[in-house]
């Protein structure tokens, strides 16, 4: 059996409906504090609810009970409630499931991490810690290192205001992206499902090309048939923000430095091939929201 953490976010739902048309068995790890809707979905997808969270050390004890594999998206950064913050949830609560999964006797780890090239914050504190606990552990693992999620950096969310035809470009936009869909990274954590035996595996991941939040633009404007106004936020206006006191505000000033600065992973395609994973692109992104767009 799987258990699914963080299954509740896009990312990790996605997952379980992976598993799921594949007739995997599956434990989903809910919050009291989840979504009804969203957990609804979970359970008419076929995965068995299990109501924890990462703060409560008992309730992933209980949660990893007869599991085999663990894979874990879950993350504050994108909504946070009373009490959470990046160094209690994404840095201890998910050490204390590396604990709960290696006392349950779960044979194989799948963690979702971050690109090493993005400036100190709390989130990549976070994130190297729990690597680094994971490689030191019993259990076979899987990291993924995933480049810029497209769904998100070019969406309205961060200023990627299509339906607008406005865009927010974050520094001089020049600099190249691999931007991965979030749906193969999902695509990823699932075959790497397969790959339970003896795993010890890091995978970078990015999409099938290279190109700049300019050309995310263009892009956009080639497949919706708009022309965008540009908004540019200027490198002091990012790093005013990554000089936060707030260990959120400051990994988003992070982020937005480490998309400045570019992100590109030369063997995406080869990785993609190796674990049988058909790469979205950002055009493929742009002709999906023109779709929903026209209520198709």
């Amino acid at each position: 059996m799987f258990l699914v953490v963080g299954s509740t976010g896009i990312l990790g739902s996605e997952i379980v409906h992976q598993l799921r048309a594949a007739d995997k068995s599956v434990r989903a790890l809910v919050r009291k504090t989840s979504d009804p809707e969203k957990v609804a979905r979970l359970k008419s997808l076929g995965a068995t609810l299990v109501e924890g969270d990462l703060t409560d050390k008992a309730s992933l004890l209980a949660a990893c009970q007869g599991i085999t594999t663990v894979i874990t998206t879950a993350t504050t950064t994108a909504s946070q409630t009373p009490g959470d913050s990046i160094p209690r949830v994404d840095q201890l609560g998910t050490l204390q499931l590396v604990e709960a999964a290696m006392a349950s006797g779960v044979s194989h780890f799948i963690y979702l991490s971050m690109r090493t090239n993005i400036p100190d914050c709390a989130l990549n504190t976070a994130k190297r810690t729990v690597e680094d606990r994971i490689r030191g552990g019993c259990m076979a693992y899987t990291i993924l290192r995933p480049s810029f999620f497209m769904e998100v950096w070019l969406s309205p969310f961060l200023g990627f205001d299509y339906p607008n035809a406005q865009a927010r470009i974050y520094g001089s936009g020049e600099n190249k992206v691999s931007y991965i869909s979030g749906f193969n990274v999902a695509d990823y954590g699932v075959a790497a499902v397969e790959r339970d035996t003896g795993t010890h595996a890091v995978l970078e991941m990015g999409g099938p090309e290279a190109i700049s939040q300019l050309d995310a633009v263009r892009t956009f404007e080639r497949v919706l048939g708009v022309s965008c106004r540009l908004e540019f936020v200027p490198v002091e206006a990012v790093r005013a923000r990554y000089d936060s006191g707030d260990p959120l505000q400051k990994t988003l000033g992070a982020l937005m430095l480490g998309c400045d600065r570019g992100d590109v992973i030369p063997g995406a395609l080869d990785l993609a091939k190796e674990y049988g994973v058909t790469l979205r692109s950002v055009a493929d992104y742009a002709a999906t929201m023109r779709r929903h767009s026209a209520g198709e």
